[in-house]
């Protein structure tokens, strides 16, 4: 009992030594495991309600963390933790270090999904490789389903009750030279809907009536965003890798026009779209700086300092109506606090996008 409470608490240890570098946790713990062997503790995969069931519940409590600065740490320490079921639905999945430790998860009797995208935007990825060595290391891998545009969507869940929502696809770019923000969560309701919209992708079946607190797409995401920029009072802080909706841009606009401080960090290197787009929010009072060095790939928002939106959604029509995405929001002081260093840090280091025509 001892050595297995002890195993299960040293990835909390580590996060509490290192309160900045990995995740900020908002309660005093995450989960603790039954009583059982340090290794081969599941059962056969039929019975994984009864694995879980057998795992003392997990207080609530959440987190952030952010890339490169944190590295693969906060994912692979969930993954390692890890007793019952870990369920990957992600974009890309390319980086060896996490596909060996997901290999190592089924390994141990921990059931394995993963749900990729067979298509991804320009057809990269080596999908049917990762496909194939996922399979061969006993994880059991499928295709995203056709009901979506692309599976863009980049979560875990882990036992049922940590879900790590994710900027960030499992890349080594993603670790080493992106900038990302995550989230783990073991809010229950988080938790189980995330694991509700996996299991309803996995088996193919239609997700529309699956209701809890996370954005969704092509459901919620774009009623969601709408609402929290409409409700915006002093400022949005955000990071766009593309943005191209006109609604989106609109309702920035009205937040500019009501006295918000809009504030967006893109990558500098713009395409012709990116500086139509960049004229538009210029256009409308939104100031723009130009990231160098790390590229942008987060999509996280704070607002009105307050509370931070952590997802894969673009601000594109087919990231939020058409594709398969998720995003949480965080309201814990402590979280949204670590997201606006890094935004501000990032922002100081930016240069001021120059306004069209210039």
């Amino acid at each position: 009992m001892t050595s297995i409470m002890s195993k299960q608490l040293e990835p909390l240890k580590r996060l509490f030594a290192h309160p900045v570098r990995l995740v900020i946790v908002a309660s005093l713990t995450l989960a603790l495991g039954a009583c059982g062997p340090a290794s081969r503790i599941l059962s056969p995969a039929s019975d994984i309600q009864e694995c879980v069931s057998a795992l003392v519940a997990a207080p609530m409590a959440s987190g952030v963390f952010v890339e490169p600065d944190d590295g693969r740490e906060p994912i692979l320490e969930e993954i390692q933790a890890a007793r019952c079921s870990v369920d990957v639905s992600v974009y890309l999945l390319t980086d060896e270090v996490v596909i060996g430790e997901l290999i190592a998860a089924s390994a141990r009797s921990v059931r394995v999904r993963v749900l990729l995208e067979e298509h991804p935007f320009g057809g990269g990825g080596g999908q049917y490789d990762v496909e194939s060595e996922l399979e061969e290391g006993g994880v059991d891998v499928k295709w995203s389903g056709s009901e979506v545009r692309f599976s863009h969507a980049k979560y875990v869940v882990v036992d049922r009750q940590i879900a790590l929502i994710l900027n960030q696809n499992l890349t080594n770019a993603s670790f080493e030279g992106n900038r990302e923000f995550g989230s783990v969560t073991t809010d229950p309701a988080a938790a189980m809907h995330a694991q509700e919209i996996f299991d309803a992708d996995w088996e193919g079946k239609p997700v529309e009536e699956i209701d809890g607190p996370l954005m969704v797409s092509p459901t919620t995401s774009r009623r969601h965003y709408l609402a929290l920029i409409g409700e915006a009072e002093a400022g949005i802080d955000f990071y766009a890798e593309v943005i191209r909706d006109p609604q989106i841009i609109a309702a920035l606009g009205s937040a500019e026009a009501r006295g918000v401080d809009v504030r967006l960090i893109l990558n500098d290197a713009l395409d012709e779209d990116d500086q139509d787009i960049s004229a538009q929010l210029h256009a409308v009072g939104v100031e723009i700086r130009l990231a160098s060095g790390l590229y942008i790939h987060a999509k996280a928002m704070v607002v009105d300092a307050q509370i931070v939106i952590v997802g894969s959604q673009n601000f594109t029509a087919t990231s939020l109506d058409q594709n398969r995405e998720l995003a949480i929001v965080l309201d814990d002081p402590l979280l949204v606090s670590r997201c606006m260093d890094v935004f501000e840090r990032d922002w100081i280091r930016s240069s001021p996008a120059a306004p069209p025509g210039e």
